[in-house]
């Protein structure tokens, strides 16, 4: 199993080329948005899968706790296991993450575009992703569409009239209203992902989970303690230190994730506030871009957690090692 480790949440460094060489053209700053949210989405992608992996981690646990023979048929709970996270629900939350993660590599796509067959293939990509958003928006909230009529009806007016001929002044045009027309349907789906996927379900579940496998390697040591070497011992407790390490950041790497996301909702909706204003390049734009920075500072072990807390440090019996809120 993956480690769900902060490393995987971390957006890797806009960097300030990407920040102030971009801002020459009007579209740049677009671009530097789109490149960062599609990151965060990567991340989140994988703390979904390790955590669908953590539940069937926790049953192949469960069984090696037990002293009774095992054959193929025993796997059958695993497969049980499978199946539900296959299904529609479980695969919608998948679904709505991806659709955020493509809009925003089909807004990167659009604003590199040069010619009038990237345009045609970017703004296919990108009315596949909010179609996308919508149809899970519906699904897991049971709820109206994300997107307004209005919205949509725009959104496909001006792909329609960009793929006519390629103008850059009218691509940047077109991303402004999109932006704006799409700013609905990313805070709608951000919300869902965080308050369905993220919010309490995974962090407190994942903590549990991985504090039973380390009961297990626990009890492994201790039984076969006597019979080994100091040499041993030690290299045994070492990978038993990894694996408490890994139980006890469960929560600041769960809390990175939702950081992460939250930090592209409101970068979006302050670029959309920016371009309402036809504000492509202004300190505005520039501020959005480095909340995301500033919001996935790597947490890669307790040690640096601890350095970057900015209230205190406490020990929380359902979360592990935390930085209080």
């Amino acid at each position: 199993m993956q480690s769900l480790s902060v490393r995987r949440i971390v957006i890797m460094a806009i960097g300030s080329m990407l920040l102030s060489g971009c801002a020459s053209s009007p579209t740049g700053n677009i671009e530097a948005f789109g490149s960062a949210a599609t990151e965060v989405s990567t991340s989140i992608d994988s703390v979904i899968s390790d955590y669908n992996q953590a539940v069937i981690n926790n049953r192949l646990v469960a069984m090696a706790q037990s002293k009774r023979p095992y054959v193929a048929a025993d796997f059958d709970d695993i497969k049980q296991i499978i199946i539900r996270d296959a299904n529609k629900q479980e695969l919608s939350l998948y679904q709505a993450n991806k659709a955020l993660g493509d809009y925003a590599k089909a807004l990167v796509a659009l604003a590199r575009a040069g010619s009038r067959e990237e345009i045609a293939i970017s703004t296919s990509s990108l009315s596949k992703a909010l179609l996308m958003m919508d149809s899970q928006h519906q699904l897991l909230l049971q709820k109206d569409s994300a997107l307004t009529k209005d919205g949509a009806a725009r959104i496909a007016r001006v792909i329609a009239q960009l793929s006519s001929g390629y103008i850059e002044s009218k691509k940047a045009k077109a991303l402004k209203a999109i932006i704006i027309a799409a700013d609905p349907a990313v805070q709608k789906i951000g919300l869902v992902i965080n308050n369905q996927l993220l919010k309490g379900v995974i962090e407190s579940r994942l903590y549990t989970m991985r504090g039973s496998e380390l009961a297990g390697y626990f009890a492994d040591y201790n039984a076969k303690s006597s019979s080994r070497s100091f040499v041993q011992k030690k290299q045994k407790l070492d990978e038993i230190y990894l694996k408490y390490v890994q139980m006890e950041a469960t929560s600041a790497s769960v809390k990175q994730a939702q950081s992460a996301l939250l930090a592209v909702m409101k970068s979006h909706h302050l670029l959309k506030s920016e371009l309402e204003k036809d504000n492509y390049s202004g300190t505005g734009v520039i501020e959005a871009l480095k909340k995301i920075k500033a919001n996935h500072t790597a947490f890669d072990s307790l040690e640096t957690l601890i350095k970057n807390c900015g209230t205190e440090i406490i020990a929380s019996d359902e979360q592990g090692i935390i930085c209080k809120p």
